[in-house]
């Protein structure tokens, strides 16, 4: 089973947490206008797609160029099995648009070790590929093992410390001794913080603690998985919209948001009426992907 799913989620609730007392230290200003928002998927390369987002005889060689036709970021989670060649990285962003978001997740040989920091060789070598997005380049993140814990803190915070100043991070844990002895989140949320560094907010059905709401930097990193177009799917995402109008009327700058569900092929549904929603709540205009079928009609679901 993959990390927060449930076969069942009759009994779940679904509320999102109260925001971090963090959270409203870092957002105490006004509206910013030059609000940049990131919307998404996890993959490109779902031939579910092909005659809904992308065109009906469209090439699988060319489902990145499309898919970049459609969203303006991608949770870019093939890093994570792999080192990006320098190649694929060429090839990549020669498809899309100069305002596109790749969003690269860091390496498992790296975020799986016992002491990350025993890998910062690796580490080293990732960070100088991923900066060959350039332009392309959005927020790279770590997404931890639920089984990193906090006594590994110290290797990570020496692993963090050889970043440049101005690189863009989130962190994603796991483990439920974060969230249940806080001292040493506080500990890390207050270095990501003194670094403008970020931490990933996960909405997964089972482990509503990583929900937690908390902003060391005006970018929120939001990782929200879905339940193949249950109606809960879609009061929860009301929900996030609300919860981020507020976060822009606070002055949030950044916002990427990335949509799973189980059937990745339904993603873009969910990731349509997210941006409708948000559109119409936040007053934003970010561009929907089309055509898209209305995802609560009933034959849907046939």
């Amino acid at each position: 089973m993959q990390f927060g799913r449930l076969s069942n989620i009759d009994d779940v609730d679904f509320s999102l947490s109260k925001d971090h007392v963090d959270t409203k230290t870092i957002l105490h200003t006004k509206r910013k206008k030059d609000l940049e928002i990131y919307v998404g998927c996890p993959i490109w390369n779902h031939p579910d797609w092909v005659g809904k987002i992308y065109p009906a005889k469209a090439k699988e060689k060319d489902f990145l160029m499309y898919y970049a036709q459609q969203y303006n970021s991608i949770e870019l989670n093939a890093t994570g099995y792999n080192i990006p060649t320098l190649n694929s990285i060429a090839k990549w962003t020669s498809v899309v648009p100069d305002t596109f978001k790749f969003c690269p997740k860091v390496t498992r040989v790296i975020s799986h070790a016992k002491d990350v920091f025993e890998k910062k060789d690796a580490f080293d070598i990732f960070i100088d590929h991923v900066l060959h997005f350039e332009k392309n380049l959005g927020c790279t993140f770590f997404q931890f093992p639920d089984y990193f814990k906090p006594a590994q803190l110290s290797g990570l915070l020496k692993l963090l410390a050889t970043l440049p100043d101005d690189f863009e991070l989130s962190v994603e844990l796991r483990h439920e001794d974060w969230f249940k002895e806080p001292t040493a989140f506080d500990e890390l949320s207050a270095y990501l913080k003194s670094r403008k560094f970020g931490l990933v907010i996960t909405d997964v059905s089972d482990r509503r603690d990583v929900l937690h709401q908390r902003f060391t930097n005006t970018t929120a990193f939001i990782r929200y998985t879905a339940n193949d177009l249950h109606p809960t799917d879609f009061s929860r995402l009301d929900d996030w919209t609300t919860r981020i109008a507020t976060w822009i009327e606070h002055g949030l700058d950044k916002l990427y948001f990335f949509v799973h569900t189980p059937q990745k092929g339904l993603s873009p549904e969910l990731a349509d009426y997210f941006i409708q929603a948000l559109n119409k709540k936040a007053k934003t205009s970010i561009k929907p992907p089309k055509p898209l079928i209305d995802p609560r009609q009933p034959d849907l679901f046939g």
